[in-house]
This record gives structure tokens, C-alpha cells and sequence, in this order.
């Protein structure tokens, strides 16, 4: 967020925000997707509270009842195996900020809280209000490397046309939300023109931003969720049951018109081509010369060695954030808390006391890897392995409405499974004729 143009936009993006809020009709709608966009901003904060944080809670209270059993179960056990892992802020030797167990209980709370609250409503809403975030950063990324918006590129030595952050502190953030836009562009259900647009803008800010973990954590997102769609539509074909039939929405174009955006971008910078085929071909290994490839191995090595000199409680939250950018460790006040591989980061801080919120989140993501959230999910934590965005809305966001799509739709599954036992019980009241 460094220079005023970012700032004001976001400014700009807040008060877009309220002027919805105070004139929908439907106010807690209004406030619903106000959570969503939130959820993608980037550390904005009030008294030091995240934003989402105090939507959430507000959204919580304006909420009708809706309060299940094995809601309440989910919710208990994510929150539980958040506080484990941030009691350690009491008992690591190298804890270098106690405030981020606080943090990271507010947002295992959050998650928990939609998990209870959330409807199939909620969820499509909170969405689009992250699609709407995700897509305004990419527009000002993309306005960034046209040189529109006055602005200092990163990264030079990578692009020759420079790796814009949009409205986030780094690339390879920008680069993972734009990627979140780019998924929740394909699937969520909208108008064909919109989609095109949203699709193309965040389609070329997540290729602008040449993050490569956010490049690997969409493709392996994306065949997990067609993989998994195959087995499920596979085992309904068997069991006789007819598979649903999905609109293209405008799919097709937009994947026309982001090819024609890029081959546009290609001839206006030619060295991008170049640019994008060497970045691919080094994503998977660590070149000599490729100096942020070797700066994450170094990285690890050093989470590595805290891991294994940490006791069975870890060396506190917050204690893996003392690993540099260039692996070195510092035993002072360092700068960062969080480390930039989440598993390795949380055993450092917690060691065996974080194997319950590890398991957690990825349980979850294989589980629910196949609905949207899901699918957000697998994204945000394996982009979390090089850049760590688990102390970030967008995780909880993702974790809460994933455990919240699987328990609707397993309501609804035995809902269907009771009508035609019910209907024979009493076909009067189901709309049968009565012998």
C-alpha cells in the first residue's frame, strides 16, 4: 500500500462500499457482501482490528438464527485448534509478537462464525463481494504496468515490463488474488458480459504479476476440483441418477477475448513472451541465478533448523517470522511474524501443539476442494508453502464457507433422501393424492 494512489483507491473502494450498504433495500445483503470484500483486502485495519473482523461480527448480529449441531462441532474444534497453537505465545522462548495468537484466534472465530450463520445465500453473496475486490485490484494492477497509474514496478530483472502489486504490498500477493478472481469469475454465476470483463482483468494481472506460486496453486486447484467433479458425475452415472447440466454463461468468450487481451499485450511488449517462457520454465526448479528461488531455499533451511531445535510446544507463534528473506535468523525484534512456508512456520511456533490446525485446514481443503470456497481454499494454502497469507481474511473466509457449503449441501442431500419416505407416510401432505 505505499503510495497515495493505492491508498485512495482503496478509500475510494470503502466509500463505494458504505454508499451500497446505506442504499440497498436489503440492508443485511448489503452487509453480506461487504464481508466478502473485506476478506480481500490486505491488513486494513481499525484500533487494530482486522476490517473483516468487525463486518463479521456485525453481520453476526443482524444474522437470523441459524444454529446446527454439527455447525456448532466445526466451529468449537477450528477455534480450539487456533488457541493451541496461540498459547504458545506464552510459552515459546522465541515469540517475537504476542499479539498475533490474539489475531489468530479472532480469525478461527470468524470462520466459525460462518460456519453457523452462513445460508447458500451468504455464501453466493460474500463471493461476489470478493470477486469485486480481487477484480479492482487487478484493474489497478494492469492500469500499473500500462503506466496509467504512476506507480514504482517490482522486479524489473524478472519483467521487462515490471510486476505490478495492485492493491497489495507485493507481487506475488497480487498475483494470488487475481488468481482468486480468476476462479470465482469462471464459476460464480454471472452475466455474460460481466464475466468476460471480470475474467480478462483478472486473467492478465494474474499473468502480470508473475507469481509463480499463485500460477502452481491455481492449476493444481483447478485439475483437483475437475478430478474430483469426474468421480463425483462417474458414480451418479452409475448409480442411475442424471448429472446436472451447467450454462457456459459466456465462458467461451471470455476465454477468447483474455487471449486476445494477451496476444494484444504480447505484440505491444515483446520481451513479455520472453519474460513469461523463462519465469515458467524455473516455477518448478530453483535456478542458480534465479535469486528468489534460492532466497526461499535458504528460507526453508532455516525454518528447518528452528524446527528441529524447537521443544514440543515450538518456540512460540510469531517465532518463525524471524527467518529473513535471505534465510538468515534474527534472534533480535525482528521485523516479520510469520514465516513464508505455513506448515514449517506453524511447527516452528507450535510444533506438536499446531498439528491440530495443520490437519485442519488440510482436511478441509481435500474434502471441499470441489466447491468454489474449496477451491479458494486449495489455492490460499498452497500459495501459503512460498508466500504465507494464513494470517489473512481470505483464509478464513475460504475455510468458514467451505465448511459451510459441505454441511448445506449434505442437509440438502438428506432432506431429498427424506421426501419420498415422508410423502408415502402422509402423500397428503406432499401433494399426493390420498387413496
Amino acid at each position: 500500500m505505499g503510495d497515495i494512489w493505492t491508498s485512495a483507491l482503496v478509500i475510494a473502494l470503502c466509500v463505494l462500499a458504505v454508499a451500497i450498504l446505506l442504499t440497498m433495500a436489503r440492508r443485511r445483503e448489503a452487509l453480506t457482501f461487504l464481508v466478502g470484500i473485506s476478506a480481500g483486502l490486505f491488513g486494513i485495519q481499525l484500533f487494530d482490528v482486522h476490517v473483516f473482523t468487525i463486518l463479521l461480527l456485525i453481520w453476526t448480529v443482524t444474522s437470523p438464527q441459524r444454529v446446527t449441531n454439527k455447525a456448532i462441532a466445526f466451529a468449537v474444534t477450528i477455534v480450539i485448534s487456533a488457541s493451541l497453537l496461540a498459547l504458545t505465545a506464552f510459552t515459546g522462548d522465541l515469540v517475537n509478537s504476542p499479539t498475533l495468537g490474539l489475531q489468530l484466534v479472532a480469525m478461527a472465530v470468524s470462520a466459525g462464525l460462518l460456519i453457523l450463520k452462513s445460508t447458500s445465500r451468504d455464501i453466493q453473496v460474500m463471493l461476489f463481494g470478493l470477486l469485486a475486490t480481487c477484480s479492482a485490484a487487478s484493474a489497478w494492477a494492469v492500469l500499473q504496468v500500462a503506466g496509467i497509474v504512476p506507480t514504482e514496478l517490482f522486479h524489473l530483472n524478472v519483467s521487462a515490463a515490471g510486476r505490478p502489486n495492485g492493491l497489495y504490498p507485493e507481487p506475488d500477493w497480487m498475483g494470488m488474488f487475481a488468481g482468486i478472481g480468476l476462479v470465482l469469475a469462471w464459476r460464480l454465476p454471472l452475466g455474460s458480459t460481466l464475466r468476460i470483463a471480470l475474467f480478462t482483468m483478472n486473467g492478465l494481472a494474474f499473468v502480470l504479476a508473475f507469481a509463480r506460486a499463485a500460477w502452481v496453486a491455481v492449476a493444481v486447484s483447478v485439475v483437483a476440483a475437475l478430478v474430483l467433479t469426474w468421480i463425483v458425475e462417474s458414480r451418479a452415472r452409475r448409480n442411475g441418477e442424471q448429472s446436472k447440466q451447467t450454462r457456459t454463461g459466456g465462458r467461451k468468450r471470455a476465454l477468447l477475448a483474455f487471449a486476445g487481451a494477451g496476444f494484444i499485450a504480447i505484440i505491444l511488449l515483446p520481451s513479455l513472451a520472453d519474460d513469461l517462457i523463462l519465469r515458467l520454465s524455473r516455477t518448478l526448479v530453483a535456478h542458480e541465478s534465479d535469486v528468489s528461488a534460492q532466497a526461499r531455499v535458504q528460507q526453508n533451511d532455516s525454518l528447518a533448523f528452528l524446527a528441529q531445535t524447537s521443544p514440543w510446544y515450538g518456540h512460540g507463534i510469531s517465532s518463525s517470522g524471524r527467518v529473513g528473506v535471505s534465510g538468515i535468523i534474527d534472534y533480535g525484534e525482528a521485523r516479520n511474524n510469520v514465516g513464508s512456508n505455513w506448515v514449517v512456520s506453524m511447527w516452528v511456533d507450535g510444533a506438536w501443539l499446531s498439528v491440530a490446525l495443520i490437519a485442519l485446514l488440510i482436511g478441509v481443503s481435500i474434502v471441499c476442494a470441489r466447491s468454489i470456497p474449496g477451491q479458494l481454499l486449495v489455492i490460499v494454502l498452497l500459495n501459503s508453502f512460498f508466500s504465507n497469507v494464513i494470517y489473512q481474511p481470505v483464509t478464513w473466509l475460504a475455510l468458514g464457507l467451505s465448511v459451510a457449503t459441505l454441511l448445506l449441501s449434505r442437509e440438502k442431500r438428506a432432506m431429498s433422501a427424506e421426501m419420498p419416505t415422508l410423502a408415502r407416510s402422509n402423500p397428503t401432505r406432499f401433494g399426493a393424492p390420498a387413496r
